[in-house]
């Protein structure tokens, strides 16, 4: 079994579309290649999102977020 490990790579302030400002924190999960001569490092394996405070938010088509559990657009700052 692989090992996985979660890592925040990234931090930025949205605006929600009611006018409200949230922290969104970016997890990379990375999962350990191994070879037969053994570790041989870590690999980016895919991104995922959520508020400063532990909720889920999606990335959306046009580039935007949704946090998931109210359906709440954002859209990043700066």
């Amino acid at each position: 079994m692989p090992l996985r490990q979660d890592m925040e790579t990234g931090r930025f302030a949205a605006r929600a579309e009611d006018g409200t400002v949230h922290s969104v924190v970016e997890v990379t999960s990375y999962i350990q290649m191994v070879t037969f001569r053994g570790p041989a490092g870590w690999v980016p394996e895919g991104k995922s999102y959520r508020l400063d405070g532990g909720e889920a938010v999606e990335e959306t088509a046009d580039g935007g977020f949704r946090i998931a559990a109210t359906g709440l657009a954002l859209r990043r700052i700066g």
